[in-house]
């Protein structure tokens, strides 16, 4: 009743899904109809983090754990064409899914870039420390929900890649000079 009154009072921009909001499919598919109900909007923002790898909100509905964005950048690094293709399919696939949900927004992709020092917890949730994977595959990502009707919200942060530290646990500090960042980082996220 209170989450009700607050979006009655309120209105805020969207709504962002975690694990703890999802049980089943029927009981998410339930949930967002009454959101989208209460806003008097079908076209609501509803978001959700569901890279695959470690994180993915919709592990009760699928087994998302071994598509990681590392996972398909490792085979693209073998053969781009193998890889391309292969990431298109599992974002269509993963698209079907969001879709029928009424899920319209996945924040997605990870442009950080990957370094030896790289902190654990990012190190799978990124494609790769090649700029022309990453290049290649967030085009591939971002232009393959749209054609499937979701945004995206790219991620996380130009030099995060660089943080020794787990930035849900402490400020990260990075060290290396804005023409180093201009050159790596940020162009990650550059043009996408």
């Amino acid at each position: 009743k209170s989450e009700i009154a607050l979006f009655k009072k309120y209105l805020p921009w969207g709504v962002i899904l975690f694990g703890r909001n999802i049980k089943n499919y029927n009981q998410l598919k339930d949930l967002i109809f009454s959101i989208k109900k209460l806003t008097k909007d079908k076209y609501y923002p509803i978001l959700i983090d569901e890279e695959g790898g470690e994180v993915s909100r919709l592990k009760n509905i699928i087994n998302n754990k071994l598509f990681s964005q590392k996972y398909f950048g490792d085979i693209y690094e073998v053969d781009s064409k193998i890889g391309i293709g292969l990431y298109k399919l599992y974002i269509n696939e993963l698209c079907a899914i969001l879709n029928s949900l009424g899920i319209n927004i996945n924040t997605v992709p990870v442009l950080d870039k990957l370094y030896n020092r790289t902190n654990f917890f990012l190190k799978n949730r990124v494609y790769s420390s090649k700029m022309k994977t990453i290049l290649s595959l967030s085009k591939v990502c971002v232009s393959t929900y749209k054609k499937n009707k979701i945004s995206t919200v790219i991620k996380h942060i130009p030099g995060h890649g660089l943080a020794r530290a787990d930035s849900h646990k402490s400020l990260p500090v990075i060290n290396k000079n804005i023409s180093f960042l201009l050159k790596n980082d940020f162009k990650c996220f550059k043009n996408i």
